[in-house]
C-alpha cells in the first residue's frame, strides 16, 4: 500500500507530463487544466474509491475526512494547501521518479489511477466536488451522521463506488 503523497505525486507528474506534451504538439483542441489542491483531494478520494470498490482494498493509508469542500485527507491538506486555487507544480526528482517507478511497477494500483486520471481529471475542481456533495454519496452521509471533520469510512465508500462508480 502507498501513502496518499505518493498518490498525489503520480496524480501531479501525470498531469504535468500530459500538459507539457499537448503544448508542445498545439494541441489547440483539448483543453488541459493543471490540477489545484481541491482537484488533487478529489482525485485522491475518487481513486480510494475504485481501488476500494475493484479491489476491496484502499489504495493509500491515510484516512478521508468529511471537509466543508468534500472528501480531505489532512496529510496531503499539510503538504500543498499553500498553492490556494492555483495549479500545484512539482518536478520530476530523483524521489519523485522513484515513486513512479514504484507505482507503475503495481498493475493494480497503477490501473486504479490511469482510471481515475482518465475518468475524474477531465472535470473541474468545482465539478468534482459538486459530484461528491450529491445526496447519498459517502461524504454526505458521513457529514449528516458523524458531522463535518470525521472520518468517511472506508467500509461507506467501497460500498458506494462498487455500486454506483464501477458497476
Amino acid at each position: 500500500m502507498f501513502n496518499a503523497l505518493e498518490i498525489a505525486t503520480w496524480f501531479l507528474l501525470k498531469n504535468n507530463a500530459e500538459i507539457r506534451e499537448h503544448e508542445a504538439t498545439n494541441d489547440d483542441y483539448e483543453v488541459y487544466e493543471g490540477i489545484t489542491h481541491l482537484k488533487l483531494q478529489k482525485l485522491l478520494y475518487y481513486a480510494q474509491g475504485i481501488s476500494l470498490g475493484m479491489y476491496g482494498k484502499p489504495i493509500f493509508k491515510e484516512k478521508i475526512e468529511a471537509w466543508t469542500h468534500g472528501p480531505v485527507v489532512r496529510e496531503v491538506y499539510g503538504q500543498f494547501s499553500k498553492f490556494g486555487r492555483n495549479n500545484i507544480e512539482i518536478s520530476l526528482n530523483n524521489e519523485s521518479e522513484k515513486i513512479l517507478n514504484k507505482i507503475e511497477n503495481n498493475r493494480e494500483v497503477s490501473e486504479v489511477l490511469n482510471l481515475t486520471y482518465d475518468n475524474f481529471a477531465i472535470y473541474t475542481a468545482w465539478q468534482l466536488r459538486q459530484l461528491t456533495h450529491e445526496d447519498n454519496t459517502p461524504w454526505d452521509i458521513t457529514q449528516k451522521t458523524k458531522g463535518l471533520g470525521k472520518e468517511i469510512d472506508n467500509q461507506l465508500i467501497k460500498e458506494y463506488f462498487k455500486k454506483e462508480i464501477i458497476a
